[in-house]
Parts: C-alpha cells; sequence; structure tokens
C-alpha cells in the first residue's frame, strides 16, 4: 500500500527504529551506535533493547541484521519480538541475497558470451557480493570502483543496485549532516585513531609488522562495516518464525502494513526506493485471544 499520508496515526503509538544510520524520523525512537544527530539515541543493539516488554507498536531495522553473527541475530530478532506488544509489526530490511545471486549468475553467463551489457556489469555485481564480506579498509573495492571513472552503463547500474543516495555519497555530493553532529564525529574519530595507534604501537612491538596488521584489520572488521551474514526470502521469513513472529510476508519498499509508512520517508525518497538492493519483509507478534495465539 503507497501511502502519502504522514499524519495518519494515533499518537499513543510507539515505533522504533534501530540502527537508522542517517536514515530517521522524530516521530520514531531512532538507535544508532553511532548517532549523527541529537535526535538519535547512542545504543549497540547487540546488548539487546533498554526497553521493557510490549513497549512498541512496530520495530524497524534496515540494513543492521546482515552486520550480526546469525546467533547475535536472532537474539536480536527475539528482543524484537519481546518489545512488541501483540499484534505488533517488525519490518526488517536487508540486501537480497538470491537477487545478488542471480544477476551475478546472469552476468556471469553473459560475460562469457561477451556481450557487452553483462560484461559492464559484471564487475560491480561480484563487488556487491563479496567485498562486504571479506574487505579491509572502509568502503573495500567498492568505493574505489564507485569512485572511478565509471561509464554510463556502469554508473547506471550501480545506481540502480545501492540507490542514488549512496552513489552521491561515495563521490562526496551529499551534505546530510549539521556541523555539530559532524564536529562529534571528528573528534570521535580522533580519540579511536590515537586508541588505535597506541594499541598498534605495542602490537608492533610484541608481534611485530604480522601482528600490528592482524590488529588493524580484527578492529576494522569489528566496527560493523563487515556482512557477517547474508539473507534471502526463505532464510529471513524462517528467522522470524523462529524468532516467535508469524504472518510473515515480502513486500515492496513503499508497502508496508505499518500505517502511513511510506510517509516517515524511511525506505523511499522522491518516489523512489533508497536502497534498491534490498529484500523488505514485515511479520507481527501474535495477539493472544482467549490463551490462544492469534497471527491477525
Amino acid at each position: 500500500m503507497s501511502e502519502d499520508i504522514r499524519a495518519a496515526r494515533p499518537s499513543a503509538e510507539r515505533l522504533l527504529n534501530f540502527g537508522c544510520g542517517a536514515t530517521f524520523h522524530p516521530d520514531w525512537t531512532n538507535l544508532d551506535a553511532s548517532p549523527v544527530s541529537p535526535g538519535v539515541i547512542a545504543h549497540d543493539v547487540r546488548r539487546g533493547f533498554p526497553y521493557s516488554e510490549n513497549a512498541f507498536d512496530a520495530v524497524y531495522g534496515s540494513h543492521v541484521l546482515e552486520h550480526l553473527e546469525p546467533e547475535v541475530a536472532m537474539r536480536l530478532l527475539r528482543e524484537c519480538f519481546r518489545i512488541l506488544k501483540p499484534g505488533g509489526i517488525v519490518r526488517i530490511v536487508v540486501p537480497d541475497l538470491e537477487v545478488i545471486a542471480r544477476l551475478y549468475l546472469q552476468s556471469l553467463e553473459g560475460a562469457v558470451r561477451k556481450d557487452a551489457e553483462s560484461v559492464s556489469r559484471y564487475d560491480w555485481i561480484m563487488l556487491e557480493l563479496y567485498d562486504q564480506a571479506v574487505r579491509t579498509r572502509t568502503g573495500g573495492y567498492m568505493g574505489a570502483y564507485l569512485r572511478s571513472a565509471l561509464s554510463d552503463a556502469q554508473a547506471q547500474f550501480a545506481a540502480s543496485r545501492v540507490g542514488v543516495e549512496a552513489m552521491g555519497h561515495v563521490a562526496g555530493n551529499m551534505q546530510r549532516f549539521s556541523a555539530l553532529p559532524r564536529m562529534v564525529r571528528r573528534l570521535r574519530s580522533a580519540i579511536s585513531s590515537v586508541r588505535n595507534l597506541a594499541a598498534e604501537a605495542c602490537a608492533f612491538v610484541f608481534l611485530g609488522p604480522e601482528g600490528r596488521a592482524a590488529l588493524r584489520e580484527g578492529t576494522f572488521r569489528r566496527r560493523g562495516e563487515i556482512h557477517q551474514w547474508m539473507y534471502d526470502r526463505f532464510s529471513l521469513v524462517r528467522a522470524l518464525e523462529q524468532a516467535g513472529f508469524t504472518a510473515a510476508r515480502v513486500c515492496a519498499a513503499d508497502e508496508s502494513h505499518i500505517s502511513g509508512f511510506s510517509g516517515f520517508g524511511l525506505e523511499t525518497a522522491n518516489g523512489q526506493a533508497r536502497k534498491p538492493d534490498s529484500l523488505y519483509v514485515e511479520a507481527r507478534k501474535p495477539r493472544l485471544t482467549r490463551g490462544v495465539a492469534d497471527p491477525q
């Protein structure tokens, strides 16, 4: 259901957006491990949620689950179940492994046949499949690819996968944050750099160059940029069901059972999906009717 209504929501409803990054709305409670705005609460979701049972009407997380190890992701889904009211909705968005795999195979088969369009797509879809699982520096080979001199066909295909916002961010064309959060991020980055340099110096003294390199790579991989797992429509629905949810279904970016969802601009901007490579799945916490779970 594509809705443009922003205000059609009972004021008593509570909405949670976890791992929000820079995409959030003031009508929601917004959490992120590294807040970019005073409107976002600093919280690492790996520690669960600091809220009581049955506290929220809807819980939403976009491109968070894949950054967690599978067992940690399952604990997070169970936490979503715990804090949702009976009948509440969970909406989980992740990169769609099935689509990535299909596009990879199509591009591979076409590239082998020397089809020009397939060749132009092949390098990107290989990066999309693999780079974020193995990279050892921010942006990885994917970031370098997006900053390189791309043909129109290459740029259009990449944009169709990651969205125009991501392309603009890599190219340095986005002005998303105010001055104060930028200063805070720079201060945090400076403190982190000092800590990392001290740790690397110790590692170099006691473990040598290989130890320093291993520490640097391990520190990077624990920052949250790496994909620890991937999901398709079967595995994500199954994970939600194992967490206790029912009525799980795949939906579109602008389709939701959360009333007025598209009006918040969390998944779409100017009528386009922010992250076109996504799989969108919603499910409900069952209501209890005379002691029997009612999925509706």
